[in-house]
């Protein structure tokens, strides 16, 4: 069984991993960085699966060793044959897999990270790592198997991916008790256009829809101060220094009775409905997968 397989020399796990890391680094040189004698070492090895396979799993781009459309194929089988058997070691080990979820640095920040906590300690256990990425990253990450959950927009979803839905994200006003007069309650279009405003502007979508609702409100968004992310935003606001548009999860994290909520029904347009997502092939090579989301979409649930 497996005669052609082993009857010639090339074919390792070392190898099959090397191949992997130059996929996800997208060359040698960025997957050994600085180290002349790794990217050697990485070179050969790709060669050395070059000649067992029959065809270029690698080709110089410009001055870049990248993975050519078999390479990359390659690595998605062996990315899949790696996390099998290191799932089987924890399972004979009675050790914890590791799963890794992925999402924007807010969703990471006001929804997954502080609910984990609560599967700590829990049957089967399980070990998490988060890393914080784009919508179409996410996406991509899951398609190729780098990452094994995700939290996204709904309307992001692509064919391959199994979801479940976990409610609706939804955004507020918020402005600090310093910034409003005595006696007087801000607007959404004094927000928008009268009070120094931190503004998130690193999402496409969101900044498109708020730009448009400031429009309808005949005024022009000129942040004083624009921001990476939202828990950014937040800081800002924290301080007393500026006015915001934050998800609602965000409220907690700041202090009571420093600030004033103003809800209006144009913000409505930037509600996001979110899912859970995996990838359905990793539910094969996985099978613990299937649980273990059924465990996440009820701790990730957002409740109106």
């Amino acid at each position: 069984m497996f005669e052609k397989l082993f009857s010639e020399r090339g074919l390792s796990l070392d190898r099959m991993r090397v191949l992997v890391e130059v996929h996800d680094a997208g060359s040698i040189a960025q997957a050994a960085p600085g180290d002349p004698i790794r990217q050697s070492q990485y070179s050969r090895q790709l060669r050395e699966l070059s000649e067992f396979f029959g065809c270029e799993v690698a080709q110089r781009q410009g001055k870049l060793l990248k993975l050519t459309e078999h390479g990359r194929k390659l690595a998605d089988l062996a990315r899949s044959h790696l996390r099998s058997l290191e799932d089987f070691r924890a399972e004979c080990r009675t050790e914890c897999p590791d799963y890794t979820i992925a999402a924007g640095d807010s969703i990471l920040h006001w929804l997954v990270i502080p609910r984990l906590g609560t599967l700590a300690g829990s049957k089967p256990a399980v070990r998490f790592a988060t890393t914080s990425l784009r919508t179409n990253d996410v996406v991509q990450q899951l398609a190729d198997g780098r990452v094994d959950f995700g939290v996204i927009r709904q309307d992001a979803l692509v064919d391959g991916l199994e979801s479940a839905p976990l409610g609706e994200l939804t955004y507020v006003a918020v402005v600090p008790k310093a910034l409003v007069g005595r006696g007087k309650t801000p607007t959404l279009k004094d927000v928008l256009g009268g009070l120094p405003l931190a503004a998130q502007t690193a999402d496409g979508q969101f900044t498109q829809r708020l730009r448009q609702i400031a429009s309808d409100l005949q005024v022009e968004i000129e942040p004083a101060l624009a921001c990476q992310s939202f828990p950014q935003t937040l800081s800002a606001v924290r301080a007393g220094g500026f006015a915001a548009i934050l998800p609602t999860l965000a409220l907690d994290d700041l202090p009571a009775g420093s600030h004033v909520l103003v809800k209006a029904d144009p913000l409505k347009q930037l509600t996001r409905k979110l899912a859970l997502v995996w990838s359905r092939r990793s539910t094969h090579v996985r099978p613990t997968a299937t649980p273990l989301a059924q465990r996440l979409v009820k701790i990730f649930k957002i409740e109106r």
